[in-house]
């Protein structure tokens, strides 16, 4: 992995998930977690916003969209399933990666987080193989 730091912060609203994620990236040495995101446009510029979501309902849409306004941090969505429509409202947000959550390991998660902090905004959204 890379020698650069990336800062990474959590969200999702099942503790238990958000505590398997901060579990598997807090004892890397390339990844700086941060336990609460500060005040909107607070995060470093650069910095990765995990977000856990089963399904893209109304909340979740609503919650990606203010962790992608304005730039400042790249977001990487680990969702349970979503539909064609989903994925391509995602894509539309500015989500840099998905992962899909049964087949989320430690390795492809961090190997997501520094591919988010090293892309442009205009870069394509990274999706895991299966669709």
């Amino acid at each position: 992995m890379p020698d650069v730091r990336v800062t990474v912060t959590v969200h999702g609203p099942d503790p238990l998930s958000r505590a398997g994620v901060l579990r598997h990236l807090k004892h890397q040495p390339s990844v700086e977690l941060v336990d609460r995101p500060g005040p909107l446009g607070g995060e470093p510029r650069g910095a990765v916003a995990v977000m856990l979501a089963e399904r893209l309902d109304d909340r979740a849409g609503a919650e990606l969209r203010r962790l992608v306004r304005g730039g400042r941090q790249r977001v990487v969505l680990i969702a349970g399933e979503l539909r064609e429509t989903e994925l391509m409202a995602v894509m539309e947000y500015g989500v840099q990666a998905v992962l899909w959550q049964h087949r989320t390991t430690p390795k492809r998660l961090l190997r997501a987080v520094h591919r988010a902090a090293r892309a442009d905004r205009g870069t394509p959204c990274g999706v895991d193989r299966r669709l």
